[in-house]
Formats: structure tokens, sequence, C-alpha cells
């Protein structure tokens, strides 16, 4: 199977498909949490923690998925990985405790997350540069456009059918997308030397152009993520909207993201992408900054919340795909392996502050805000503090 063969448009339905399915198994079921907790007798707290744990196994995923790539190939991991998935969602489909749906949801990120890893390589391996900004934005679109469909479809089949067939739905997209892969996804890893994965890795550590856009697109995550956690218990439970009414709410939040998507695929052209992460550091300060202010002011306010999310999203949204497209540029020979601690870096951050969110939460708005102007916080010092940086890896083995 030669990927000369495949058309261009296949290449973005395969990719998009691969790479957003993580993505809208975070946020599907966001909507159905109050009612998965009331059906499993358990509490809002044991609940969150399978997004919590979702988070932490993405991380193992990266890490493990990323060297794989490298070493068997990207299509094997791809199959394998999302044959995982579609089996622990089976699980989490068919659940009747809460931890039983805790443990299917980690291996749930384990096995399905390593399209993050592959996909993001695959594009590395198969298109120039000017193509991979492209098709970089335009995954960035589609993963930002998860957040604002899924749990509204979510909403839907919960008020529907229940929330079990949430997950059956999800199981549905995982057997397309294992079909796809196995049926048309050629294998693009390029012939190269086995390289000491602890080495690699212990190299890539000590680089500080590696740290510093692995760092920034970390904590920018980190800075909308407590949104993603809190949200729909806080607007459920606190401000009395319905599932339906939280995945539009929740949604219109997010179309900040899909402004941000599409103002690097317009930019990107014309503009380096370190002066529009320079630009995504100042939007997203003003945003958190503003979302203190504002429920300072209005406290149980939706519009207080909902109004500097969406200035914080399009600041998330140019950063993401930025630091994507400069971090895997020098790396050619070690591709995987790169990608995949990339990734584990930042979504270990992200597990880590979603703990963080959750041991806060009292049921206000208080820790959502503090966690993220933490971030934000963080993320400017990484990127205006670091400054930059001369690669140490080179990009050929």
């Amino acid at each position: 199977m030669s990927a000369k063969n495949l058309h261009p448009r296949t290449w973005t339905i395969l990719l998009l498909l691969v790479v957003c399915l993580p993505r809208l198994t975070i946020d599907a079921y966001l909507p159905s949490l109050p009612a998965m907790a009331d059906a499993l007798h358990a509490s809002d707290a044991q609940l969150q923690l399978t997004l919590t744990l979702y988070m932490a196994g993405y991380a193992v995923s990266m890490l493990v998925c990323g060297p794989l790539c490298d070493r068997i190939g990207r299509r094997p991991v791809l199959l394998w990985g999302t044959l995982l998935y579609l089996f622990a969602t089976l699980v989490c489909a068919t659940a009747s405790s809460a931890g039983t749906i805790i443990i299917a949801r980690m291996f749930q990120a384990l096995g399905g997350c390593s399209g993050t890893v592959a996909g993001r390589v695959i594009v590395r391996d198969q298109f120039d540069q000017r193509t991979q900004a492209a098709m970089l934005s335009r995954i960035s679109m589609g993963m930002a456009l998860s957040p604002i469909v899924a749990p509204l479809a979510g909403s839907l089949i919960d008020a529907a059918l229940g929330w079990r067939w949430v997950f059956i739905g999800l199981g549905l997209l995982a057997t397309v997308s294992l079909a796809m892969t196995g049926l048309l996804l050629p294998e693009t890893r390029p012939v190269q030397a086995s390289a000491n994965i602890l080495s690699t890795y212990r190299r890539l550590l000590s680089d500080r152009y590696f740290l510093r856009y692995a760092l920034a697109i970390s904590f920018v995550y980190c800075t909308y993520f407590p949104f993603v956690a809190e949200s729909s218990v806080l607007l459920q439970r606190t401000m009395h909207l319905s599932a339906t009414g939280y995945a539009l709410v929740f949604g219109l939040t997010v179309t900040g993201y899909v402004g941000g998507s599409h103002g690097f695929r317009r930019l990107s052209a014309s503009h380096p992408a370190d002066r529009l992460i320079s630009g995504a550091v100042l939007l997203n300060i003003a945003g958190a900054v503003m979302l203190m202010s504002a429920t300072t002011l209005f406290r149980d306010s939706i519009t207080a919340i909902v109004l500097p999310f969406i200035v914080i999203m399009l600041s998330v949204g140019v950063a993401i795909p930025a630091c994507q497209f400069r971090v895997l540029q020098p790396y050619a020979s070690i591709t995987g392996s790169a990608s995949g601690l990339f990734f584990f870096i930042q979504m270990a951050l992200t597990a880590i502050c979603s703990l963080v969110t959750s041991r806060l939460s009292d049921g206000s708005a208080a820790p959502m805000v503090y966690v993220t102007l933490g971030s934000s916080l963080a993320f400017g010092a990484v990127w205006l503090g670091a400054g930059k940086a001369a690669v140490k890896i080179p990009s050929t083995s």
C-alpha cells in the first residue's frame, strides 16, 4: 500500500479521525457525569476521577507510543491502540460501578491516544513544511470543533437513550477508525537506525529548544483544562443548567479555540510561529485576569465565566498548533520519540492540573479560576523567560 495512492481528502479524514477520537472521548460524556454519579451511587468527586485517570493514561500512552512508532511503525501502533480503546470503551458501556469505569477510562486513554502521537508523526513523515502547517491547522480545527460537537451529541444521546449509549457511540467511531486504518493507512515510517530510547529521552530533556515548546504547550493547555474538569458539576449542580444547556454553553466557550486555530492557519504563512505564540501568551494572560476579575465582581454568573474563557481559548487555539509545528521540525530521525515525550509532558502536567483542581473543588468557581490563572502565568514565564535556544539533537541519525 503506497501513501501516494491516497487522495489528500482521504488523508485529512483519516488523520482527523485518529487524532480527534481521544478528544471526543474527553468531552462526549461530560454532560452525563451527574447522571452517571446518581446511577452508580457514586459522588461527583469519584466520577471526576474518570477524567483525571484518563489524562494520566493519556500521558503514559504518549511515552510508550512515541518510541514504538519509531521502532515498529506508525500503522501497527494505531491498529493495536485502537483495538485496546474499543475493548475499554465496551467495558465503560457495561460497567456497574464507578471503580470499573475509572479503570476502563485509563485503558481507553492508553489505547486511543496512540492516535495523538501517530497522527501528527504521519503528518511530519508525509508532507513538506508548508503542507504540514496547513494539515496541523486542520487537525487543530478538528480538535477545536470536537469540544463543541461532542458534549452536545453526548447530551442528546444521554437524553434519548441513556449515558451508556454515549460510550457505545464512541465504540462505533473506534470501529470506523480501526477499519479505515487497516484498509487505507500505509506505513510512513522512514528507514532509520534504531536508537536507545532512554538515551534519546535524556538528550531531549536536556535540550532547551525542546523543553521550551513542551512546557509552553503544557501550561497553555492547563489554562483551559480546569474549565473542562469543573464545568460539568459547576454549571449543572451549582448553576442548575440542564445537560443540553450545559453542552451548548460548553460549545459556545470553545468557539474561541476554533477562532484561534483558524487564525493560526491564516497567519502562519506570513508570520513566524514564535511570534504567534508570543501574541498568544499576552492574550492568554489577559483572559485569565479577566476571568479572575469577572468572577470576583459577578459571583455565580455564567457570563463571567464564559466570556473570559472564550478569550483564553482563542489564545490556546493559536498556541497549540504553533508549538506542535515548531517542536517536530528538527527531529526527523526521532520524530516518534520526540512527539511522544512532547505530548507526555503536556498530558502529565494536565493530569496534575486536573487532580489539583478536583482536590480544591468546593462547588464554586474559585478553584477553576485560581488554577487557570496560575497556569497562565506559568505559560508566560516559560515562553518569555526561556528565550530562543539552539537544537542539541541533529535532525538525522
